[in-house]
């Protein structure tokens, strides 16, 4: 069962500064998509503090889109594609964080060449598994570090996104995992669908944009 959001964020502060009994990852659904349930990310909970922003962890194709050779071939270009839509979306759609995206976090790395990171290829991908509800090393190790070189604690991780074809059409989705980088603990998950576009780009902006709650009616 996923995180409830809302409920989840205001318990960061309480968490404790130390995370004790890391377990082995549990056993991944057949279908962790599926197993999430649709939530945008709690922007208001998040407002006046910074929050790191991960790189995408794995991009899947659905099966209508994996028959699809190009797709195929350009799934790496495409995961580079769902990570700056996202950056673009959160910073847009949500001006009261302050976002650290790739460029923040990679001049913030460099004081601290000897550690070794990078971080457009830290692995987020198992926080996918609903059923993880704790980040284990290297990532958890990687993100103390860089969460002390930059003064904050909280990340946001694009731990999935989607792409299949509808009708001729595309359609994305991401599901993102907040965490709390010096506990080690998942805050929350939620995922996002945009809606059915002419091109994958397109599908992965629409998805991307969906991330952040639309303004309340006036």
């Amino acid at each position: 069962m996923s995180y409830k959001y809302h409920d989840a964020v205001a318990l960061v502060m309480l968490l404790s500064l130390v995370a004790c009994g890391r377990s082995q990852r549990p056993a991944t659904p057949e279908d962790p998509f599926k197993a999430i349930g649709l939530a945008p990310l709690p922007v208001d909970a998040l407002a006046g503090g910074s929050v790191l922003i991960l790189p995408i962890g794995a991009l899947v194709l659905g099966d209508s889109a994996a028959l699809n050779p190009d797709l195929v071939a350009r799934r790496y270009g495409l995961s580079a594609i769902a990570g700056a839509a996202l950056d673009s979306a959160l910073r847009r759609g949500a001006p009261a964080v302050k976002w650290f995206g790739l460029a923040e976090q990679r001049r913030a790395l460099r004081m601290a060449p000897a550690m070794g990171i990078d971080a457009s290829r830290m692995e987020t991908d198992y926080l996918l598994n609903p059923r993880v509800e704790s980040m284990v090393d290297p990532l958890w190790a990687q993100l103390r570090t860089l969460t002390a070189l930059m003064d904050t604690r909280t990340a946001v991780a694009p731990a999935g996104v989607r792409i299949d074809r509808r009708s001729g059409s595309y359609v994305a989705e991401y599901v993102l995992v907040l965490v709390d980088a010096r506990s080690g603990k998942v805050l929350g998950r939620g995922r996002t669908m945009g809606a059915l576009a002419a091109t994958p780009e397109a599908a992965l902006s629409s998805a991307a944009a969906a991330t952040v709650p639309p303004p309340p009616n006036r």
